[in-house]
């Protein structure tokens, strides 16, 4: 039967989060643990949120926390970090019609290749055992990748990146084997029928330059994308050439993507403590009736991110969070949320 993953903007029946804030997080656990909850608390307003716990006082903390809210359950599962869009599953639809299910699309993830920025734990098998924690089926692919390696408008168009997806830690050079054909291949099972290949950044720490870093994809057919033209922040030396790609390629209907730079925050408004800091704002979450990101105290450049989502999203609310601490350890919103569709 027929795979397809559903673009972030279709209708969705839950939004799957974890509170599970790893002891790598040090002293600054207690800020992301409030930044974190202040996600939860926005997304629920707009979905059901089914935060995953693991067994003892993390569950205990995430029931009391999140008691009064009704929109907000707690699963216990063994879990042992927040990224839920790379260690969680994917979740798409299989069948046609009416007669559609859910599946959980398993990555086969490894902890961004294993790099010494982060080894594989316990917590990272989520997705094989999909259906005691999700419920529903699993399907594996055959190559190895994360969910936020991945752009999609549920048409069959998927944009990607060479330097996450082609790095020898997700997916090795093998003799006779042509890497990225394997991978369009592997991609049509779930309804995929055009690849956008961008370079991506292979500078970037752990993930190796993932596609929600600096793309998001809307349903009007425009593509925001972290801009170039920045006198105040350099863009990774493949941004140009990536940019211009998304320009000029077709996706699976023929229609080229109306492509609109979005300029990052400027340095000097926030408080950058590590390279990992995720200054954008397109690492955003796609609710029903929302789109919720990150600000980050520039007040003109959060400014035109919040008009230009609005743009982009219309008829959804725009709620714009401050996360720095999330931020230093490399993520966003939509790193922190892996959503269900709903089969009606």
């Amino acid at each position: 039967m027929a795979i397809r993953i559903p673009a972030e903007w279709e209708t969705h029946a839950c939004c799957w989060m974890a509170w599970a804030v790893h002891r790598e997080w040090g002293t600054a656990a207690a800020r992301v643990k409030r930044e974190l909850s202040s996600v939860v608390l926005t997304i629920s307003r707009y979905e059901p949120v089914r935060l995953l716990a693991p067994r003892g006082p993390a569950a205990r903390e995430a029931r009391r926390k999140f008691s009064a809210n009704a929109n907000v359950t707690v699963v216990e599962a063994p879990v042992d970090d927040i990224w839920m869009r790379d260690i969680a599953p994917t979740f798409a639809l299989r069948g046609n019609g009416r007669r559609q299910e859910i599946v959980a699309i398993d990555w086969n993830f490894n902890a961004w290749g294993s790099s010494e920025a982060r080894s594989p734990r316990r917590g990272d098998r989520l997705a094989k055992i999909a259906a005691s924690v999700f419920g529903v089926p699993r399907v594996q692919a055959n190559f190895t990748a994360e969910g936020g390696a991945f752009a999609t408008d549920g048409r069959g168009t998927l944009i990607t990146t060479r330097s996450c997806l082609l790095h020898p830690g997700r997916n090795p050079v093998r003799r006779g084997v042509d890497r990225q054909r394997a991978i369009e291949r592997g991609l049509r099972r779930f309804g995929i029928r055009k690849v956008i290949w961008l370079e991506g950044d292979p500078g970037e720490p752990i993930t190796s330059g993932h596609i929600d870093g600096y793309v998001l994809l809307a349903p009007s057919g425009a593509a925001l994308v972290d801009a170039c033209t920045d006198r105040e922040t350099a863009p990774p030396m493949w941004r140009a050439h990536d940019i211009a790609r998304l320009e000029e390629t077709k996706c699976a209907n023929s229609r080229r993507l109306k492509v609109r730079q979005l300029r990052a925050p400027r340095l000097r408004c926030y408080a950058k403590r590590s390279d990992w800091f995720a200054a954008s704002y397109l690492n955003a979450y796609v609710a029903n009736g929302a789109v919720i990101g990150a600000c980050f105290g520039d007040s003109k450049r959060d400014a035109a991110a919040r008009k230009a989502l609005a743009r982009a999203f219309p008829n959804r609310d725009v709620i714009m969070l401050r996360i720095d601490a999330i931020a230093e350890g490399g993520g966003g919103v939509h790193c922190l949320t892996q959503p269900m569709p709903t089969t009606q």
